[in-house]
Protein backbone atom coordinates (compact mmCIF):
# COMPACT_ATOMS: atom_id res chain seq x y z
CA UNK A 1 0.00 0.00 0.00
CA UNK A 2 2.82 2.38 0.80
CA UNK A 3 4.34 1.89 -2.65
CA UNK A 4 0.94 2.48 -4.28
CA UNK A 5 0.42 5.71 -2.30
CA UNK A 6 3.96 6.82 -3.10
CA UNK A 7 3.79 6.15 -6.83
CA UNK A 8 0.15 6.84 -7.68
CA UNK A 9 -1.49 9.27 -5.25
CA UNK A 10 -1.07 12.96 -4.53
CA UNK A 11 -2.78 14.53 -1.51
CA UNK A 12 -4.10 18.08 -1.09
CA UNK A 13 -5.31 18.87 2.42
CA UNK A 14 -7.72 21.57 3.63
CA UNK A 15 -5.17 23.07 6.00
CA UNK A 16 -2.11 22.80 3.70
CA UNK A 17 0.23 20.87 6.04
CA UNK A 18 3.28 22.77 4.82
CA UNK A 19 6.60 22.44 6.62
CA UNK A 20 7.00 25.86 8.29
CA UNK A 21 10.79 26.06 8.16
CA UNK A 22 11.00 25.17 4.45
CA UNK A 23 10.57 27.69 1.63
CA UNK A 24 7.87 27.36 -1.02
CA UNK A 25 10.44 25.82 -3.37
CA UNK A 26 11.61 23.35 -0.72
CA UNK A 27 8.05 22.40 0.33
CA UNK A 28 7.23 21.58 -3.29
CA UNK A 29 10.50 19.69 -3.82
CA UNK A 30 9.57 17.35 -0.95
CA UNK A 31 6.95 15.79 -3.24
CA UNK A 32 9.57 15.12 -5.88
CA UNK A 33 11.63 12.99 -3.51
CA UNK A 34 8.74 10.52 -3.42
CA UNK A 35 8.66 10.00 -7.16
CA UNK A 36 10.74 8.35 -9.80
CA UNK A 37 9.26 10.74 -12.37
CA UNK A 38 8.81 14.21 -10.78
CA UNK A 39 7.55 17.18 -12.75
CA UNK A 40 9.98 20.00 -13.58
CA UNK A 41 10.11 22.34 -10.56
CA UNK A 42 10.51 25.63 -12.44
CA UNK A 43 7.55 24.97 -14.73
CA UNK A 44 5.40 23.92 -11.80
CA UNK A 45 6.28 27.05 -9.79
CA UNK A 46 5.31 29.20 -12.79
CA UNK A 47 2.06 27.29 -13.45
CA UNK A 48 1.09 27.74 -9.81
CA UNK A 49 1.89 31.46 -9.85
CA UNK A 50 4.52 30.95 -7.13
CA UNK A 51 7.73 31.75 -8.99
CA UNK A 52 8.11 35.16 -7.32
CA UNK A 53 7.35 33.58 -3.91
CA UNK A 54 9.67 30.56 -4.22
CA UNK A 55 12.04 31.74 -1.47
CA UNK A 56 9.33 32.70 1.04
CA UNK A 57 8.29 30.66 4.05
CA UNK A 58 4.66 29.56 4.56
CA UNK A 59 3.95 32.22 7.20
CA UNK A 60 4.85 34.88 4.61
CA UNK A 61 2.13 33.70 2.21
CA UNK A 62 -1.60 34.26 1.89
CA UNK A 63 -3.99 31.33 2.32
CA UNK A 64 -4.34 30.95 -1.44
CA UNK A 65 -0.58 30.97 -1.93
CA UNK A 66 -0.18 28.35 0.80
CA UNK A 67 -2.83 26.17 -0.86
CA UNK A 68 -1.09 26.53 -4.25
CA UNK A 69 2.15 25.48 -2.55
CA UNK A 70 0.39 22.42 -1.10
CA UNK A 71 -1.00 21.64 -4.56
CA UNK A 72 2.52 21.97 -5.97
CA UNK A 73 3.88 19.51 -3.42
CA UNK A 74 1.18 17.00 -4.38
CA UNK A 75 1.72 17.54 -8.11
CA UNK A 76 5.51 17.45 -8.00
CA UNK A 77 5.46 13.67 -7.75
CA UNK A 78 3.38 13.53 -10.96
CA UNK A 79 0.55 11.42 -9.49
CA UNK A 80 -2.04 9.61 -11.56
CA UNK A 81 -4.70 10.39 -8.94
CA UNK A 82 -4.96 13.61 -6.96
CA UNK A 83 -7.01 13.38 -3.75
CA UNK A 84 -8.32 16.77 -2.63
CA UNK A 85 -9.80 17.09 0.86
CA UNK A 86 -11.82 20.33 1.02
CA UNK A 87 -9.16 22.26 -0.96
CA UNK A 88 -11.24 25.45 -0.78
CA UNK A 89 -12.63 24.98 2.75
CA UNK A 90 -10.30 27.49 4.43
CA UNK A 91 -10.34 30.07 1.63
CA UNK A 92 -12.44 33.10 0.69
CA UNK A 93 -14.71 33.06 -2.39
CA UNK A 94 -12.28 34.67 -4.86
CA UNK A 95 -9.34 32.50 -3.79
CA UNK A 96 -11.57 29.39 -3.82
CA UNK A 97 -12.50 30.08 -7.43
CA UNK A 98 -8.81 30.53 -8.32
CA UNK A 99 -7.92 27.20 -6.67
CA UNK A 100 -10.78 25.41 -8.46
CA UNK A 101 -9.59 26.86 -11.77
CA UNK A 102 -6.08 25.68 -10.95
CA UNK A 103 -7.34 22.17 -10.15
CA UNK A 104 -9.21 22.18 -13.46
CA UNK A 105 -6.05 23.29 -15.27
CA UNK A 106 -4.05 20.53 -13.53
CA UNK A 107 -6.51 17.95 -14.79
CA UNK A 108 -6.30 19.33 -18.33
CA UNK A 109 -2.53 19.95 -18.41
CA UNK A 110 -1.16 16.98 -16.47
CA UNK A 111 -3.95 14.43 -17.00
CA UNK A 112 -4.36 13.61 -13.32
CA UNK A 113 -7.64 12.11 -12.18
CA UNK A 114 -9.09 14.40 -9.52
CA UNK A 115 -11.06 13.09 -6.56
CA UNK A 116 -12.38 16.12 -4.69
CA UNK A 117 -14.25 15.91 -1.38
CA UNK A 118 -16.28 18.98 -0.44
CA UNK A 119 -19.34 20.21 1.41
CA UNK A 120 -19.80 22.94 -1.22
CA UNK A 121 -22.68 21.73 -3.42
CA UNK A 122 -21.81 24.17 -6.23
CA UNK A 123 -18.48 22.48 -6.93
CA UNK A 124 -20.24 19.32 -8.13
CA UNK A 125 -21.05 21.24 -11.33
CA UNK A 126 -17.40 20.80 -12.40
CA UNK A 127 -17.36 17.04 -11.91
CA UNK A 128 -17.70 14.33 -14.52
CA UNK A 129 -19.12 12.07 -11.83
CA UNK A 130 -20.77 12.94 -8.51
CA UNK A 131 -20.99 10.61 -5.52
CA UNK A 132 -22.88 11.91 -2.50
CA UNK A 133 -22.44 10.28 0.88
CA UNK A 134 -24.84 10.31 3.80
CA UNK A 135 -23.91 8.77 7.13
CA UNK A 136 -20.95 6.99 5.52
CA UNK A 137 -22.97 5.32 2.75
CA UNK A 138 -23.46 6.24 -0.91
CA UNK A 139 -26.68 8.24 -1.17
CA UNK A 140 -26.39 9.24 -4.85
CA UNK A 141 -24.01 8.27 -7.65
CA UNK A 142 -24.44 9.79 -11.11
CA UNK A 143 -22.63 11.04 -14.16
CA UNK A 144 -22.75 14.78 -14.75
CA UNK A 145 -23.72 15.04 -18.43
CA UNK A 146 -22.80 18.74 -18.69
CA UNK A 147 -19.82 19.66 -16.48
CA UNK A 148 -19.09 23.37 -16.31
CA UNK A 149 -15.86 25.28 -15.97
CA UNK A 150 -14.70 26.45 -12.55
CA UNK A 151 -15.09 30.02 -13.83
CA UNK A 152 -18.85 29.49 -14.19
CA UNK A 153 -19.51 28.05 -10.74
CA UNK A 154 -21.34 30.37 -8.34
CA UNK A 155 -22.31 30.00 -4.69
Amino acid sequence: MAEYRRSTLGFIFQFYNLVPNLTVKENIEVGGYLSGNPLPLIGLLKTLGLWEHKDKFPDQLSGGQQQRCAIGRALMKNPAILLCDEPTGALDYKTSKEILSLIEEIHNQYGATILLVTHNEAIKGMADRVIKLRDGAIHQDYKNENPISANHIEW
